[in-house]
């Protein structure tokens, strides 16, 4: 399982900070020695190993998936363009561009049944290259060269396997998701509240609530998990 993003026209210290982390305390390590880094005794985290390659800066992580998430996402793209691809462990993939914050195009290479809404100008360049190839789902090459072509950014194993500014990042500190957008179909909350409007020098109605001096009872929240 691995993640990469590819973000244009930013530093690789804009690329960590944009994911949440603190860009002071990466160090240089192969990525032999970053995977040393990956320990399950530590609180859920990720790896993350950025460099610039040409124009666009890349964050590559092993075993993580911040570079799928649409905190990191939104921040990365904005005043610019992201492209993210993930290589899941259970044999999921996924391709996502945003551009200013905003997710442009979604789908999980190889697969019909995930072809996003139009336009998908991504979409149609990876079933290019899936159509020149004659097989039936030659895993994620075709959705690279779609990638490398648009940004001349070729990122290799022996520049991955190298030394890249790395440091771990805590899922706790990375940039957390934009609020979900309202539903078109629900309707807006009132723009003013219920009853009589108040005649000048009316007292305000007694305040409905707990009686003073009354205990609080906490209310606990459920929290869904991230993977």
């Amino acid at each position: 399982m691995w993640c990469v993003t590819f973000t244009r026209g930013i530093t690789p210290e804009d690329v960590r900070a944009r994911y949440g982390a603190d860009a002071r305390a990466a160090q240089f390590l192969t990525r032999q020695r970053a995977g040393r880094l990956n320990d399950s005794s530590l609180p859920e985290g990720s790896v993350l190993r950025a460099e610039a390659l040409g124009a666009w800066s890349f964050c590559f992580e092993d075993h993580g998936v911040m570079g799928a998430m649409p905190g990191p996402l939104s921040a990365l793209s904005q005043g610019t363009e992201t492209f993210s691809v993930l290589r899941g462990g259970d044999g999921t993939n996924g391709f996502a561009h945003w551009r200013d914050g905003q997710c442009t195009e979604r789908f999980e290479p190889g697969f019909t049944h995930t072809k996003p809404k139009p336009p998908h100008p991504w979409w149609d360049a990876v079933q290019e290259r899936l159509d020149a190839t004659g097989e039936e789902y030659p895993g994620l090459v075709p959705l690279l060269e779609a990638v490398a072509h648009h940004t001349g950014a070729v990122l290799d194993t022996g520049t991955l396997s190298g030394p890249l500014l790395t440091l771990r990042l805590e899922d706790s500190s990375r940039t957390q998701d934009p609020p979900p957008p309202p539903h078109p179909g629900l309707p807006r909350p009132p723009g003013r509240t219920l009853g009589r409007p108040a005649l000048p020098g009316t007292p305000p109605p007694p305040a409905i609530g707990r009686t003073p001096n009354a205990p609080i009872t906490p209310h606990t929240h459920g929290a869904e998990t991230e993977k």
